[in-house]
């Protein structure tokens, strides 16, 4: 059943950050209590510290965080006893067994519970009460986003009667209405619903707009979303081996592709991104300073210039590299790209040891701090090449369901420079769909790896 958002994951993570907080803090207080001290005394560190790890493991077993909701005032409040009951039974078991039972202080031991509870439900009720105050309780409502054609298909409109019952928000309905502006007012409603970033995107449209409109429905695989249709048992759909049955509000869909990186991969990708972006500039700032200065005294020009690219969700982003090439030979626009070739004569030799050891590229480290781009990704393409290729492969665009990357699966897995086959690029995309289906932390890493290993030099790149 598809019933989460984006907003929802982070509120249950903030809670549960909030929740260690006022945990320890009502570890204090119950030291402040019994001892006299603010700070537990050395026998007590370790039951004040493993007491909040142990309640937050309780409360991911027993679900505790995903029956909070702002709107009803649910603060789990069940849930919440047996986690923290759980947590200090264990933390006497424990004692008991290491028999160090004797030295626990049952007052202490008391003390904090009963003001690490009453901390929990004040927490919760403040926040939930400040939410509804400021009006923004609803924003942590799933966020459906709605397709259809006309006449509106008998699902979508059961879908919209059931969404406040089942506390769904409809941030964006489009209905292909035919007409001479049918194909210009589709392309702004793919605009606006970029915008809207829903959680969930829902398509009830008929076989003859898919192939219609099949180049703008193309850019619903840019959106970082769930994706799910309605089944015409007529065209087979149910049989198909790429997709799954899923319940949404209670009425059963295909689901045709899924949020990439889960609720939490996000932030810890983010996370991932500022770390070891920053580590990489500091350590690399030598080399980046000495390439600047052997640019500026080999060719004149500026050191640095930007592309624009399609980043995330299919947006426009500025790429910055270090320039490789002569001035006065750098006729590439948006709308027309000439991809570098072998012993192309618009490359300076400077430029040409740049890209053939990818150090043309360290200026994007930037671009993974500003949160543009990350630094492992599908390489962004240029705006020309992506208007070529978008209609000549097949959910070509579902590649901008992530941000961009400085390196990624497809180069480390030899899919790098040139592209001139349709058979290349597929092959970049496959690789690209395989990265965002499968995506980890150790994913990253072991890509990274192999980059640091063998991935700087390519016989391809030039």
């Amino acid at each position: 059943m598809l019933t989460h958002s984006r907003n929802q994951a982070i509120l249950r993570d903030l809670f549960a950050l909030g929740d260690v907080v006022v945990l320890l803090l009502g570890a204090m207080i119950a030291s402040l209590l019994r001892f006299d001290a603010f700070f537990p005394p050395d026998g007590f560190l370790m039951p004040t510290f493993a007491a909040p790890l142990l309640y937050l493991m309780l409360m991911v077993l027993i679900r505790g965080y995903k029956t909070l909701n702002p709107e009803t005032m649910q603060i789990g409040l069940f849930r919440l006893l047996s986690a923290q009951l759980g947590t200090y039974a264990l933390l006497l078991v424990f004692a008991y067994f290491a028999k160090v039972s004797e030295d626990f202080s049952r007052l202490w031991t008391a003390y904090s519970l009963i003001t690490g509870t009453a901390l929990l439900l004040v927490l919760r009720i403040v926040v939930f009460v400040w939410l509804r105050h400021k009006g923004i309780a609803g924003h942590f409502r799933p966020r459906i986003a709605l397709i259809s054609s006309a006449p509106e298909p008998l699902v979508i409109s059961q879908l919209r009667a059931r969404a406040e019952s089942h506390r769904f928000a409809i941030v964006h309905n489009c209905k292909i209405v035919p007409g001479d502006h049918a194909a210009d007012s589709l392309r702004d409603a793919m605009w606006e619903m970029r915008a809207a970033q829903p959680d969930i995107v829902v398509m009830a449209v008929s076989s003859s707009d898919k192939i219609r409109y099949a180049d703008i429905l193309d850019d619903v695989g840019a959106i970082s979303s769930d994706l799910v249709e309605i089944s015409d048992l007529n065209e087979g759909q149910a049989g198909d081996v790429a997709s799954e049955w899923v319940i949404l509000a209670g009425l059963p869909f295909l689901r045709r592709a899924m949020r990439p990186f889960g609720e939490r991969g996000w932030w810890v990708k983010r996370l991932e991104d500022i770390a070891l972006g920053a580590v990489a500039l500091i350590l690399l700032s030598p080399v980046m300073l000495a390439v600047a200065l052997a640019i500026k005294l080999t060719s004149r020009g500026p050191i640095l210039f930007e592309q624009l690219r399609h980043g995330f969700n299919g947006e426009t982003i500025r790429v910055m590299k270090f320039r490789s090439m002569y001035v006065d030979k750098m006729t590439d626009t948006p709308e027309k790209v000439q991809q570098a070739r072998r012993n192309d004569p618009r490359i300076t030799p400077l430029g040409a040891f740049l890209r053939k050891t990818s150090l043309d590229e360290l200026p994007q480290l930037f671009n993974v701090l500003r949160g543009d781009m990350s630094l492992v990704g599908p390489r962004p393409h240029a705006m020309a090449h992506n208007e070529l290729y978008r209609t000549r492969i097949d959910g070509y665009f579902a590649r901008h369901r992530v941000k961009p990357g400085i390196t990624g699966w497809a180069q480390i897995n030899g899919w790098r420079g040139e592209t001139d086959t349709d058979e290349k690029m597929r092959q970049r995309v496959l690789h690209d769909m395989y990265y965002i289906q499968n995506w980890s932390p150790w994913l990253d890493i072991r890509i990274m790896f192999m980059t640091l290993v063998n991935g700087f030099v390519h016989r391809n790149a030039y």
